[in-house]
């Protein structure tokens, strides 16, 4: 880029004045008197040195805004962002990654105290609304969490899968909002639940952070007797897709909670996912 020559601008209306027809006139008039002989007028070094300068300056100005009208148009082209919309109502079949075996799910939610730690609740929140945004309105969905604190191993939602409407829609937000982390991590419970009483649901998605225990009891229940009673449960071939969630299912694949995860998705045709 060239260099800019820095300018002293007294003012821009005076050069343009200067610079154009009425200003030609007026030099010309206060250079030739009138009524007096016409003669050859005698060379000003100032004045020509003026003129030079002035034509420098507007080449200047031109230049100056021709790269300010460049800039803006960049500027605007910039600005346009697109901006993803919503899935339609009844749009294409959109699984957010996931293949998922129909589209009739139920979420089951680890709510357990554990999930206190990393922020795994906020994360959980934050994932689900995200997967639940890119689910076409031609789902059905429901949610389980698990446990409810003391008083139960777990609730339900709305007790049975409905249509992913709009007002469904704010409900499961609302829903998922108010969950809160308390207890321990009874999951065989959630899941028999599930198995036992939504008839037309097509797919199960579990997130948790921590190997089974019993209700209201640190004391861990034995994943390879939930596999085998999940296995004989699970009549309708249902797919069980598993979501584990924290730093240990990264760093220790022998931890309980990450076999139980992979066996029980790997056993019911899901998939499973670690973050």
């Amino acid at each position: 880029m060239r260099k800019r020559r820095s300018i002293e601008v007294f003012s821009i209306s005076f050069l343009d004045l200067l610079s154009g027809a009425l200003g030609a006139v007026i030099i010309l008039y206060v250079a030739i008197p009138k009524n007096q002989p016409k003669e050859i007028p005698q060379v000003d070094p100032a004045r020509i040195t003026l003129e030079k300068d002035l034509a420098s300056s507007q080449k200047i100005i031109d230049d100056l805004k021709k790269e300010l009208t460049e800039a803006t148009t960049k500027i605007a082209s910039m600005e346009k962002v697109v901006v993803p919309e919503a899935p339609p109502a009844s749009g294409p079949d959109l699984d957010a990654g996931f293949k998922f075996k129909g589209k009739n799910i139920v979420f089951i939610i680890d709510t357990s105290y554990s999930m206190t730690e990393e922020d795994r609740m906020g994360q959980v929140k934050a994932g689900l609304k995200m997967l639940l945004t890119s689910l076409a309105g031609n789902f059905k969905i429901e949610i389980v969490q698990f446990p409810l604190g003391q008083r139960a191993p777990f609730r339900s939602m709305w007790g049975n899968i409905k249509d992913f409407t709009s007002i469904n829609r704010s409900d499961a937000f609302e829903f998922i909002y108010s969950l809160k982390p308390s207890g321990g991590t009874p999951t065989r419970d959630a899941l028999l639940f599930v198995l036992q009483n939504y008839d037309q649901v097509s797919d199960i998605v579990l997130l948790s952070d921590g190997a089974p225990t019993y209700h209201n009891s640190n004391t861990k229940d034995d994943i390879y007797e939930i596999l085998r009673v999940i296995r004989e449960q699970n009549t309708s071939k249902i797919q069980i897709n598993t979501i584990g969630v924290g730093s240990n299912f990264l760093r220790d694949k022998l931890s309980e909670q990450y076999k139980f995860l992979s066996l029980l998705a790997s056993e019911n045709n899901g998939f499973f996912v670690g973050f």
